[in-house]
């Protein structure tokens, strides 16, 4: 009987492959790469949301990072005239920061003070930028923001800007890093400080671990992450403005996501991008285009009653062999 970790290892490269290859099969289906490449890309979102919550704490503010990422790489981009590949990174480190903030002030908080403060705090930079138009454009929002650049590698050219198969490709490939970086918060010496943190932080104490250092880093990671994704969004999108990128859907929706899928399981905020986000996109919006959010709201509470550690857990758990 395969290991659960060799299991989950074997069962992500196997996805990677799939989502990689379907594509080839398929040819242009420029409707379907738009789709799964935003399942990636709320993936990442997932994970990063996720990095945090394995030290206990439960955020409800991460559209502020993604937020100030979004803001960060266009206002660079528009005021400095530099490429797109120079100002994400930028931009991510602008929601980095603000996670700084989080980790001095917030501190000491725990539980339910902790979310209502990040929830709380997703209006300061949201007010600051809707007020201050003569430099971020207030609520009227930014409009043409550079695309991405086309890339040349060997003699061929990807064109990132305006091609969604290259888009679809290049979100798989970020949802590939970030599962590498969920892997090290799940099973490093790191991760597994966390993990003491979340269980006991009496006892973790106790064994030697930095609460306020560990924690402090994951958010840190967590935050740069998240305002990455809202960069990205920025020049995928081509237009943001405050409401549309501080949004409390943004917060919500990678806890519903880690939630469904398994926050404690690798796979486990991937696994519930790639089904939520397609099955709400192909099967609900159409039906119910008013209402079709409403149902992740119903998903959370039927995951809690039936399915309280994700579905990863139960559809990646080892099965017995029937030949021994």
């Amino acid at each position: 009987m395969l290991s659960k970790i060799k299991l989950t290892a074997i069962t992500a490269v196997a996805a990677v492959v799939g989502l990689a290859v379907w594509p080839l099969v398929f040819g242009e289906a420029d409707f379907y790469y738009q789709i799964f490449g935003m399942a990636c890309f709320y993936g990442v979102l997932a994970i990063a949301w996720n990095i945090y919550a394995l030290s206990g704490a439960i955020s409800l503010g991460h559209a502020a990072f993604f937020g100030l990422g979004a803001y960060g790489s266009a206002l660079l981009c528009h005021y400095g005239q530099w490429s797109p590949v120079i100002t994400i990174p930028l931009g991510a480190a602008t929601g980095a920061a603000f996670g700084v903030l989080w980790g001095v002030f917030f501190r000491n908080l725990r539980g339910v003070y902790l979310g209502l403060a990040t929830l709380a705090s997703v209006e300061i930079p949201k007010v600051i930028i809707d007020n201050w138009g003569s430099v971020t454009f207030g609520s009227l929002g930014i409009v043409g923001i550079a695309s991405l650049p086309d890339l040349s590698l060997f003699g061929l050219e990807i064109p990132f800007g305006h091609s969604l198969k290259a888009q679809y490709y290049l979100l798989l490939l970020f949802l590939a890093l970030a599962g590498l970086i969920h892997y090290s918060s799940l099973f490093s010496r790191w991760g597994w400080a966390l993990r003491a943190i979340r269980e006991n932080e009496t006892a973790a104490v106790m064994a030697g671990v930095d609460i306020f250092r560990r924690r402090f880093e994951a958010l840190i990671l967590s935050s740069y992450l998240t305002g990455l994704c809202g960069a990205l969004y920025a020049h995928l999108i081509g237009l943001i403005e405050p409401a549309l990128v501080f949004n409390l859907h943004i917060s919500a929706l990678p806890l519903v996501l880690s939630i469904f899928g398994g926050r404690f399981a690798l796979l486990g905020p991937v696994l519930g991008a790639l089904i939520l986000y397609p099955l709400d996109q192909l099967v609900l919006q159409p039906r119910l285009p008013t209402g079709h959010e409403a149902v992740y709201g119903l998903v959370l509470i039927m995951t809690i009653f039936f399915f309280p550690k994700g579905v990863a857990t139960w559809l990646l758990k080892p099965r017995p062999a029937v030949w021994k």
